[in-house]
């Protein structure tokens, strides 16, 4: 499936990728980044009063530990975490259990096999009859990573992309035959949809093992060339482009979904399935989530020692959304300590589902103290009487009517 001008690949499954957080077309650097931080957010150690947090903690270890191995990883996207269909005999298990869970059938030596091993083969009459593959409900769904920034989630964006999916062939139906052409039995597999490979199972020990026909894709038919549908090629399906728009809701968190039904891939007798959205908010040079409060925010600004002692009333920040947020503290209502945190009510992300209500802001202060410079311009003037401290840093531009007063908390919260 083709998203936007992206070429996305299909997986079986994308519950690894969506733990850590990252697209299925991840890179290695981007898997271990995203590995790392999910492991130092659900540490049991930094969660104790989670009792999930153990079961959380070992899962990313599990999926880092599949996706950072790119053998693990192939054969995870193309059969889940469950993996292939594996060989191999437990400890409960004998030799006629395995060849009968494997094959379907009994267990029986095959003279053609040659080599001087023993071998095993497959008895087709005792077992199931045929290895078509069972068609599924409905179409698989396909995850997308699509990153906005902290302004947009703050905001709310309307996404307009181009999207370019598999749909049933209008000229054959499905079918993928010309019209009036039935598709004849395949000949590799016999009109079975499987064919019987040898494997190896273990020193002088070899055996068949049932795969898809490569040929027929496991239908059991096939058509020649010139029988082939001329819109499709023989493929069933043909490329659709479509212009899709959907909301992402001020407030969207980080890890959110948004599902588009119905406009994943589809193949014949089979509804498509759902293209999903999931959304990841890029890192802001200021501003941060802050843990532990649903829509709260936090942000590291710097005063003077002034400021610090005596108060100040100025514009702090800028918001997210271009609002110049002033706020007072007046002298002798607080003494800013460096690294102290305070709060600034209702100043964080929008809440969905809250009618308009907005998480709070946390305020980082970091105080600036005068520089050597100063302290020698002192000792030049020599001056025994009054010292000033440097005063209060400027204001921020803004926009016109794009002030707001504020407020911060009467004590610091920590």
């Amino acid at each position: 499936m083709t998203i936007g001008c992206y070429e996305m690949k299909l997986v079986a499954d994308s519950s690894y990728y969506d733990l850590l957080e990252v697209s299925v077309d991840a890179t290695e650097i981007e898997i271990k980044k995203a590995y790392k931080k999910k492991a130092m957010q659900h540490h049991p150690d930094k969660n104790p009063d989670n009792p999930e947090a153990h079961e959380t903690f070992q899962r990313i270890g599990q999926a880092y530990e599949t996706l950072s191995n790119p053998d693990d990883r192939a054969t995870y996207d193309q059969f889940g975490p469950d993996g292939a269909p594996k060989g191999g005999m437990g400890p409960d298990m004998d030799m006629d259990d395995l060849f009968a869970s494997m094959f379907g059938g009994g267990m029986g030596f095959d003279p053609f096999m040659g080599g001087g091993g023993a071998g095993f083969s497959f008895d087709p009459s005792g077992g199931p009859s045929g290895g078509r593959r069972p068609k599924p409900s409905r179409g698989r769904d396909t995850t997308v990573a699509y990153d906005i920034t902290m302004e947009e989630a703050f905001k709310g964006k309307k996404v307009v992309m181009s999207l370019e999916r598999d749909r049933v062939c209008g000229g054959c139906k499905g079918s993928g035959a010309r019209s009036g052409v039935t598709p004849g039995d395949c000949s590799r597999c016999e009109a079975k949809g499987f064919i019987l490979t040898d494997r190896h199972l273990g020193p002088g020990l070899l055996g068949k093992m049932k795969t898809t026909c490569p040929e027929c894709d496991g239908e059991g038919k096939r058509l020649r060339e010139k029988e082939k549908c001329k819109k499709c090629k023989g493929k069933k399906v043909v490329k659709e482009k479509k212009r899709i728009e959907f909301m992402i809701d001020p407030g969207t968190e980080d890890g959110e979904r948004i599902a588009l039904r119905g406009e994943g891939d589809e193949a014949p007798d089979i509804p498509a399935g759902d293209v999903i959205f999931l959304i990841r908010h890029l890192p802001h040079p200021s501003f941060r989530h802050h843990p532990g409060s649903a829509g709260s925010l936090q942000i590291v600004l710097s005063i003077r020692l002034s400021e610090s002692l005596l108060g100040f009333s100025r514009v702090l920040f800028i918001h997210l959304d271009g609002r110049g947020i002033h706020v007072t503290s007046k002298r002798g209502e607080r003494i800013i300590q460096p690294g102290s945190v305070w709060v600034i009510k209702g100043e964080g992300m929008p809440i969905r589902g809250k009618g308009g209500r907005k998480g709070d802001m946390y305020v980082r202060f970091e105080v600036e103290f005068p520089t050597t410079d100063w302290a020698k311009a002192l000792e030049l003037a020599e001056t025994e009487t009054k010292v000033e401290l440097p005063g209060r840093k400027p204001d921020l531009a803004i926009e016109e009517g794009k002030l707001e007063k504020r407020e911060l908390s009467a004590k610091p919260v920590n």
